[in-house]
């Protein structure tokens, strides 16, 4: 056959996607390896020979120059025929660094907003002017700030991926720490530890979260479990260190060191989390997403995404006012006051297990289904905590409401994951669930604060963080029946 033309599609060196190359080129280079000729004979015996561009999975995300391919090894169908699914690494090297990076960075970050109820107490004490109710401003506006952000870090994410978003977050904390050490006044700490810290989460937070979610699809609730339980290492380390800095130096200097021990570790974190190149046009389990599922109009207009995160809201709402108040309550009741401050890390130490155990159990039972379960028992366990008042009793409390209510934040943003069409754009779903989630987050530690200042006791706010999430517990297994019916069925 004279001039035999071949199709050439080999792997670029770089980490895009797909390769097509002209039908057209001729095979003159002995080192370009062709794929096999369709072979479409006219009535004349003669051939054309053509293929089909072929889409190669970049799951090559290479760190060590190796390529990541799905679990089968191929891209290809055994048949032979051509696909344009990519695979999902669900593991290997490069994907458990990122959920390694994810572990650092929410180690240090979301370890020390979760620490807040520490500097509560100390504030409590210092401001004696000023109601329990404006003190909680300082650590719900990092909420607010953190939720909200997503509605702007999350498409970022999608368009510019983790590394220049997590560069400026580091820097927003560094500056958030620095001005905290020299800040006098209330409105001084609402500015630095409240706003500056809050712009620093939402920059490291959603990166890090997007970028496992595009790494993981079977094993997307144990990755983001083990990573987001660095947030209760920190919740753990930050108390018992910020307790022991109060008593050992000055107050001033006390962020200047959370300064110094924290920016090496967010810069590491930096280095390690990546984006998976790529993923942008596929649905989660590596397929190519239907046309009308990659607008961003359907992403931000699908009822019943939109519905799941209303009830992630009203859930996330409750599940934070005891956060903000275990070290007061106690106190109030008698208990010491460092005693009382690490009741925050007992409640750590719970919600560390129930991170990874609870994201291991999603991924085989469904994560709906588990993050509806430990909602309830969570708000169950909440309304007990109105006649623990002992010290074994609010022990017991800490390591029950830290084992039921550790996984629903991350399993919270795997069930998003899990529900979008494409992955290049979860970041922008994580975004906007977790801004319309900020309204919660903004409103439940003063709304605690208010009522426990309206009634100078403590069994309203229980009752309102209790009956807060149980709300939004059977609001989201009406959602999960509206995605998938079944009652028994893995979702």
């Amino acid at each position: 056959m004279k001039g035999s033309s071949n199709e050439a599609s080999m792997p670029a060196p770089d980490r895009s996607d797909t390769v097509s190359d002209s039908a057209a080129a001729a095979a003159h280079d002995s080192h370009m390896a062709a794929p096999p000729a369709l072979d479409t004979a006219g009535s004349h015996g003669s051939a054309s020979q053509q293929t089909s561009p072929i889409t190669i999975a970049t799951a090559q995300e290479t760190w060590e120059g190796h390529r990541l391919s799905s679990s089968n090894g191929s891209n290809e169908p055994k048949d032979g025929s051509v696909s344009n699914r990519i695979g999902v690494p669900d593991g290997g090297l490069r994907a458990w660094i990122v959920v390694a990076g994810g572990f650092i960075d929410f180690m240090v970050a979301f370890g020390l907003i979760n620490s807040f109820g520490t500097f509560q107490a100390r504030y409590d004490k210092k401001w004696t002017h000023l109601s329990t109710s404006a003190i909680t401003w300082i650590g719900s506006v990092q909420l607010f700030i953190l939720f909200l952000g997503g509605l702007f870090v999350g498409p970022a994410f999608d368009r510019f991926g983790s590394g220049p978003l997590m560069k400026s977050g580091t820097a927003f904390c560094f500056l958030s720490f620095l001005c905290a050490g020299w800040s006098k006044d209330y409105w001084h700490f609402l500015m630095s530890q409240g706003v500056l810290f809050g712009i620093g989460n939402a920059l490291l937070f959603y990166p890090a979260t997007s970028a496992i979610s595009e790494w993981f699809n079977e094993k997307r609730g144990l990755a983001l479990g083990i990573a987001i339980s660095g947030s209760s290492i920190g919740g753990i380390f930050w108390p018992m260190l910020i307790e022991y800095l109060y008593k050992a130096v000055a107050e001033d200097m006390v962020h200047r060191i959370i300064c110094v021990v924290a920016t090496p570790l967010l810069l590491m974190s930096c280095w390690m989390v990546r984006e998976r190149k790529g993923a942008a046009g596929h649905d989660t389990a590596g397929n190519v997403a239907p046309d009308s599922k990659k607008s961003l109009m359907a992403a931000v207009t699908d009822v019943r995404f939109m519905a799941l995160s209303v009830c992630l809201t009203v859930l996330y709402c409750g599940m934070l006012v005891p956060f903000y108040f275990i070290p007061m309550y106690a106190a109030d009741n008698g208990i010491d006051a460092t005693m009382a401050t690490n009741l925050l890390a007992i409640t750590y130490t719970g919600s560390f297990i129930s991170r990874i155990g609870a994201g291991w159990l999603a991924d085989r039972f469904g994560r709906f289904n588990v993050l509806f379960l430990l909602s309830v028992v969570m708000s169950a366990i909440t309304v007990c905590w109105i006649w623990m008042t002992s010290l074994s009793a609010n022990v017991a409390f800490a390591v029950l409401f830290g084992l039921f209510s550790g996984g629903l934040m991350p399993l919270g943003s795997a069930c998003v994951a899990q529900t979008t069409k494409d992955m290049g754009q979860i970041g922008l779903r994580i975004g906007i669930m977790m801004a319309i989630s900020s309204v919660g987050a903004l409103a439940g530690g003063p709304v605690g604060g208010f009522i426990k200042d309206g009634t100078n006791s403590w069994v309203g706010v229980h009752l309102f963080a209790a009956s807060t999430a149980m709300t939004g517990a059977c609001m989201l297994i009406s959602v999960r029946f509206w995605y998938k019916r079944p009652l028994l069925a893995k979702f």
